[in-house]
């Protein structure tokens, strides 16, 4: 991927998220590069102007080979929407954890798989004759920049919420797979997304790392370790499991950094493991808004 300077040709694509900023990774990956990857593949376009997102930016890799990609400071780009200066495609409230759209999530991974993920890289739904893979994640203390004065949200992290017992959880878990402690922080973007198509069961603690399920293979599934959260953050990773029809189960947290029974994970595990496809969520809501919830934006 080339980078430039800004120029005003281009056409800018401009995030409008639904709560935070593209400097964090969920709000990035779900509320701003995925509809741009999603954009792209419909127009064609090959020159686009994106908003410096800080750490974030590695993922803009994963566009279309060749893209020309010229990386805006957020207070130029502001101008130029504000001005009307410039051809822009703004990005509406994709993070929105309540409106997750199945086949723009097919889509979208569909799209950026092949540009990550070597053909012969294991991802078999099937555990039959082989040891299930499970994936753990972890809560580090987030990266420098997020400390460094620059960040438009500082902390994150280990900060916001842990797991302090996340080793014995991985020994308890031991008997059913091949267990791996992975921080996805830590991990290059093609990395991160090979980690996770390689998995059959991913197990994190809610947070933005969990949003690496888009990732996972058919058949696979998830368990959320949850401490009390507000309504509606409490359900985004069942509302977007239930987009990608992977099995699901949630283990409480007493807290945002309490220890969690490594006894009710091997539960939850075994009963994902064991049968994936009944575990899948029914997104929250009512009928009939909870259809209108899963239509497809506009970009």
């Amino acid at each position: 991927m080339t980078r430039r300077k800004w120029r005003i040709r281009r056409v800018m694509a401009v995030p409008a998220n639904w709560q935070g900023t593209p400097e964090h990774f969920y709000h990035f990956f779900l509320g701003y590069f995925m509809p741009l990857v999603l954009w792209q593949e419909r127009s064609g376009a090959s020159e686009v102007a994106v908003r410096d997102c800080g750490p974030m930016n590695a993922w803009f890799d994963l566009l279309q080979q060749g893209t020309d990609v010229e990386m805006m400071p957020p207070g130029v780009m502001l101008e130029r929407v504000l001005s009307h200066r410039q051809e822009r495609v703004i990005l509406h409230d994709w993070d929105n954890p309540t409106r997750f759209h199945r086949r723009s999530l097919d889509e979208f991974t569909q799209a950026v798989l092949p540009r990550a993920v070597d053909a012969a890289s294991p991802s078999s739904s099937s555990t039959a004759g082989r040891t299930p893979r499970i994936t753990l994640l972890e809560r580090r203390p987030n990266p420098e920049y997020y400390h460094s004065g620059t960040a438009e949200t500082p902390g994150g992290g280990s900060e916001w919420r842990s797991v302090p017992n996340i080793d014995d959880i991985a020994d308890a878990l031991a008997p059913l797979g091949d267990v791996r402690i992975v921080d996805t922080a830590e991990l290059e973007p093609r990395d991160q997304v090979r980690t996770i198509h390689e998995t059959d069961l991913l197990i994190a603690q809610h947070g933005a790392g969990l949003a690496n399920l888009v990732w996972l293979p058919s058949g696979a599934g998830v368990i959320e370790l949850l401490p009390p959260l507000p309504p509606t953050i409490d359900t985004i990773f069942r509302n977007l499991a239930a987009a990608r029809r992977v099995g699901y189960r949630a283990v409480d947290q007493s807290d945002l950094h309490a220890p969690v029974e490594p006894v009710d994970v091997v539960a939850a595990a075994s009963i994902v493991l064991a049968d994936p496809s009944a575990c899948v969520p029914t997104a929250t809501g009512s009928m009939p808004m909870r259809l209108l919830r899963q239509g497809p934006r506009r970009l």
